[in-house]
């Protein structure tokens, strides 16, 4: 099982740097939707709450794309050096991830059929020493 949550690690990473990637990019829409509100021609014009509201909507979904990639990250690599913790918010991510369809529901079945097994939860047991991940 230990080439699963290895695997899992590597998806969980890559899931996160897409994520990630989003988030950079809709964060400069945000940047750009500000810009368009601050110009000078549309000053003149008096204030626009769509624009503003589009903005707003952008920077939301901008920094829940960036908060989810990183808690992916930060999931992949603590499952690559196989924390007690880390199990845990694999499973907690890929209950969330049953609803992005359909790879982040592959994903969420195949981190459900490797971290609730019973040999992974043994590697995962805080008990056991945590074996090093360059050997």
């Amino acid at each position: 099982m230990t080439r699963h949550v290895d695997l899992l690690s590597v998806l969980y990473r890559i899931w996160g740097v897409l994520a990630l990637v989003a988030g950079v990019a809709v964060l400069i829409l945000a940047f750009g939707a500000v810009a368009i509100i601050t110009s000078a021609e549309r000053a003149a014009l008096g204030p626009d709450f769509s624009a503003t509201l589009t903005a707003a909507t952008f920077f939301v979904f901008a920094t829940a794309a960036l908060v989810w990639g990183a808690g992916h990250l930060v999931t992949g690599v603590a499952l690559r050096r196989h924390r007690p913790w880390a199990r845990l918010a694999g499973l907690a991510l890929a209950v969330l991830n049953l609803f992005f369809l359909p790879f982040g529901t592959a994903l969420a079945v195949y981190t459900f059929w490797t971290l609730l097994s019973d040999e992974t939860r043994r590697l995962f047991n805080p008990s056991r020493p945590v074996p090093d991940p360059r050997t």
